[in-house]
């Protein structure tokens, strides 16, 4: 039986915690049952780009309920079912925030999205809502309305599923069921920033170095995706007597991984140094895994 929750938010502005209104549509066994939509007071100010999105004005919601109202009512309309949006990273990133704001218990909620589901399914030139509702030949009434938004979501999502067994078989095959009870408010660079932190203050943990190692009092850098883990490439060098460092101006080594975008940045700016004449060895992963059995010997 495939039942599920699409949601959708409109916010007054650019912070995620400003929700001013919330749609919802109850799917069961891939029927569309219940609807709930409301505007929300975000208690805060409406940016002018904002409203010319969804067209909500600060009078329209002088006497609408808080997040702290509506958040009881959402939580018993949702009951055990997982939430799918369109672009889930952006209304779980809005709810998530709203409930820390108003300082309720964060619940475990599942939750899918469904341009990931799109995108793991079907080809199209794009995945935004509009063009995959075109895609279905489906009627949009209202776009950036939270619940024509919603409502799209869930027509969307009954069809991609003809696609698979069930849900269960697509969240769990793909893995895609999260839990917004895991999701990080933190920016991206700033968990970089605490990842490098870790990486730096990682230490020997062996009494035994090998001073005849290629690594021992070497200054390496790395980039890339490699088959080690990057904190346990860290630990070797540093077990080795190497200096790990995220810098690249004075490196002896740079061990390179892949890269999505083909050829690193780092990896680009490392090869002009060396190109003017610096001494830097390259290694990639499969010197790694050459190097790494060599020492094992």
């Amino acid at each position: 039986m495939n039942s599920f929750i699409a949601l959708d938010f409109e916010t007054a502005n650019h912070d995620a915690a400003s929700i001013c209104s919330v749609g919802m549509v109850k799917v069961i066994d891939n029927m569309m049952t219940e609807t709930f939509y409301t505007l929300v007071n975000p208690e805060t100010n409406f940016n002018t780009s904002n409203i010319n999105v969804h067209n909500i004005k600060p009078e329209d919601v002088i006497t609408a309920p808080t997040f702290k109202t509506v958040y009881p009512h959402m939580l018993s309309f949702i009951g055990d079912l997982p939430v799918v949006c369109h672009f889930a990273q952006f209304d779980m990133k809005v709810l998530h925030a709203s409930i820390k704001r108003y300082h309720f218990e964060m619940p475990t909620l599942p939750y899918f999205c469904s341009c990931i589901m799109a995108r793991d399914t079907i080809t199209n030139h794009s995945y935004s809502l509009k063009n995959m509702m075109a895609y279905y030949n489906l009627n949009f009434h209202g776009h950036h309305h939270a619940l024509n938004d919603a409502k799209a979501c869930a027509m969307i999502t009954v069809r991609l599923l003809k696609n698979y067994e069930s849900l269960n078989q697509y969240l769990t095959y793909k893995r895609r069921k999260k839990y917004i009870s895991s999701m990080s408010l933190k920016s991206k660079r700033a968990q970089m920033a605490r990842y490098q932190t870790d990486l730096n203050r990682i230490t020997p943990d062996t009494s035994k170095v090998n001073k005849d190692h290629l690594f021992y009092n070497k200054r390496i850098a790395i980039t890339g995706t490699l088959h080690m883990k990057r904190k346990d490439i860290v630990q070797y060098i540093v077990n080795n007597g190497g200096i790990y460092t995220e810098a690249i101006d004075t490196i002896d080594i740079f061990i390179m991984g892949k890269s999505k975008q083909g050829v690193a940045k780092k990896e680009g700016i490392v090869r002009n140094k060396i190109a003017l004449g610096n001494e830097i060895m390259l290694i990639n992963d499969d010197k790694l895994k050459d190097l790494i059995a060599f020492y094992d010997v």
